[in-house]
C-alpha cells in the first residue's frame, strides 16, 4: 500500500508520517504539486493527500491535472488545508477536503475510507510516572501516565497543539532499576483540558525494545 503525502511545510508532513508510524504502508512525500504528480507518475500510490497552498504548482492544480489524466484520475485524492477550500477542491476533482488540523484518529479514519489501511494496535501498559518536556529551550514538568513502544499519553500544563514536536524524557522500571527513556515525539491528539496523545516521531532501538520488553508487546 502506497500513500503520497503532499505538502510543502516540513511540520505537516512529519506529522502525517507520525500519524502513520503503525501503519503498513509507503509512504512517498512531496514538496509542491508538481513534484506530487511526478511522483504519482512514477509510483501509482493508492491514495494522494495533499495540501493547497505550495510553491510551482497548487495542491488545487495538482489535482485538477490528475483527474483528468488516464491512469492517473482513478487515484483517489484528499485535499487538507487550514484554509476553507472546499468547494474549490470538490470542484478541482478531489474526492475529499479536510480542515486542518486533524488529530490522529481522524486522520486514519480518513485514509481507511479510501483504502484498506492495516494499522498495528500496539500494546499499551499505564506508567505514572513523571517525565519533562523539552519545548524548544523549556523544561516543562508532565506526568506520562500510559506508554507503548510508538507512543504515549501525558498529562502536563503545558500549552500544545497538534503537530507540535518536542522532546521527552521518562524512566520505565527494569529489573529493580528505573531506566531512562528519550524520544522525539510530536502532539497527535489532545484530551482536554490537561491530556495529550503523543507518537514517536525519533526513538532509538534501545528505547524500543526496553519500551516493548516493559508493555510486553
Amino acid at each position: 500500500m502506497k500513500l503520497l503525502i503532499v505538502d510543502d511545510m516540513r511540520a505537516f508532513l512529519d506529522l502525517e508520517k507520525t500519524f502513520l508510524r503503525r501503519a503498513d504502508c509507503q509512504i512517498l512525500t512531496a514538496t509542491t504539486g508538481l513534484e506530487a504528480i511526478k511522483v504519482a507518475q512514477q509510483a501509482h500510490p493508492h491514495l494522494i493527500l495533499l495540501d493547497v497552498e505550495m510553491p510551482e504548482m497548487t495542491g488545487l492544480e495538482a489535482a485538477r491535472y490528475l483527474s483528468a489524466t488516464p491512469g492517473l484520475k482513478e487515484i483517489p485524492v484528499v485535499i487538507l488545508s487550514g484554509n476553507d477550500y472546499r468547494q474549490a477542491a470538490l470542484e478541482a476533482g478531489a474526492q475529499e477536503f479536510v480542515k486542518k488540523p486533524v488529530d490522529e484518529g481522524t486522520f486514519l479514519q480518513i485514509v481507511t475510507r479510501y483504502v484498506p489501511l492495516r494499522v498495528r494496535k500496539d500494546a499499551r501498559r499505564p506508567l505514572e510516572s513523571p517525565g519533562t518536556l523539552v519545548v524548544g529551550r523549556r523544561e516543562i514538568k508532565a506526568m506520562v501516565m500510559d506508554v507503548s513502544a510508538s507512543g504515549a499519553f501525558i498529562v502536563s500544563d503545558a500549552r500544545l497543539e497538534i503537530g507540535d514536536r518536542l522532546g521527552l524524557r521518562f524512566h520505565i522500571p527494569r529489573n529493580g532499576e528505573r531506566r531512562e527513556i528519550r524520544v522525539e515525539a510530536m502532539v497527535v491528539r489532545t484530551a482536554p483540558p490537561r491530556g495529550f496523545g503523543l507518537g514517536f516521531a525519533d526513538i532509538s532501538e534501545g528505547a524500543v525494545l526496553l519500551l516493548r520488553e516493559y508493555v510486553g508487546g
